[in-house]
């Protein structure tokens, strides 16, 4: 029987001034006992550990065989999630999930979408900008989506995010580079189905779920306002983005398109160097064409996100899921040393 620590870190205070964006941070505590709850159901001994700079002594004296990093971070330092491998990698000791230089790439919208571009992956056009452009570059066309480089989980997007002139995208790009204090991307606004699909696996044994879907509710029709998964509805439970964006598993598709999905999901995944699991986003336009925006390496595993979702649709129960992702790990390190 393996002994397996969970780790995972809590913030207390964010890097930029958005009073609402703590909320992402909550749960932390809560979602690490789940994880740890589910692998001792599937036979592991398992424990959590709150990592910070205080506790990252203690990461070599836990006797684990394995961590489950679930961790953005070291404590409430921010852009500190590829610490977690690095620190885990110099001690030599096993985790799941993404290595620095995976997530180091995919924490950065920008750089992801060069590697999808250098290797064929469709994604939207897009900029950089550092400051209100004076003029739209010639690669890009409107209706445009204004977010910021390098934050996860909706943080900066909400309903106003896409814009349709350049005064609109002047007063965004302005109040994303100076409340979060970095670039704003900017890409074109693909109008159609949003899509994820989870791939697990490493090497040449890689597989891919279920693909998923959002569906739009009533408040969307009509295109009263745009198709994504703002801010508000990933977290604020009582708003109508929330209620009305649900997920559903498996998405109604061809099996020619489903297929063409899959393959190029793999593609990313390898690519991008995710390990274990990965859930990417993909919007699907009007003509049918899959257009890849980012992976998420060590994505949210709790029971009601995409992730978890895909997995039931391919009747793996949550023990079941979280399992293969910590034999996937174990399976990966024993690979290499055999090697």
């Amino acid at each position: 029987m393996k002994k397996i620590t969970v780790l995972y870190n809590e913030v207390e205070k964010l890097p930029f001034a958005d009073d609402k964006a703590i909320m992402v941070e909550d749960g932390a505590k809560e979602d690490a006992q789940t994880i740890a709850k589910a692998l001792k159901t599937s036979g592991y001994k398992a424990d959590t550990l709150e990592l910070s700079m205080k506790t990252i002594g203690q990461l070599g004296k836990k006797n684990a065989d394995l961590y489950f990093n679930l961790c953005d971070g070291i404590g409430s330092l921010p852009k500190t999630e590829h610490k977690v491998p690095e620190i885990l990698d110099r001690k030599k000791l096993p985790y799941t999930g993404a290595d620095a230089s995976s997530l180091l790439l995919t924490t950065n919208k920008a750089l992801t979408k060069r590697v999808f571009e250098q290797n064929g992956i469709p994604t939207p056009a897009y900029a950089l900008f550092e400051a209100p452009p004076a003029s739209l570059p010639k690669n890009l066309y409107y209706p445009l989506i204004v977010k910021p480089m390098a934050e996860d989980c909706s943080l900066g997007i909400d309903t106003n995010s896409v814009v349709e002139n350049l005064t609109q995208l002047r007063r965004v790009v302005h109040k994303i580079v100076s409340q979060y204090h970095e670039p704003a991307l900017v890409e074109e606004y693909i109008r159609g189905r949003e899509l994820n699909i989870t791939v697990m696996g490493n090497g040449k044994n890689v597989t891919v779920l279920p693909v998923s879907e959002i569906i739009f509710g009533d408040s969307y029709k009509y295109d009263a306002k745009p198709k994504v998964v703002d801010f508000k509805a990933k977290w604020v439970e009582n708003s109508a983005n929330f209620r009305e964006t649900v997920g559903v598993c498996p998405a109604k598709l061809s099996a020619k398109l489903r297929q063409k999905i899959e393959r190029l999901a793999i593609q990313a995944y390898l690519v991008c160097g995710a390990r274990d699991y990965a859930r990417i986003d993909i919007r699907l336009s009007r003509d049918h064409t899959p257009y890849f925006l980012e992976v998420n390496a060590n994505p949210c595993l709790s029971p009601d996100m995409g992730a978890s979702r895909s997995a039931k649709a391919m009747g793996l129960d949550y023990s079941q899921f979280i399992s293969e992702i910590a034999s996937l790990a174990v399976d990966r390190y024993e690979h290499h040393r055999s090697v």
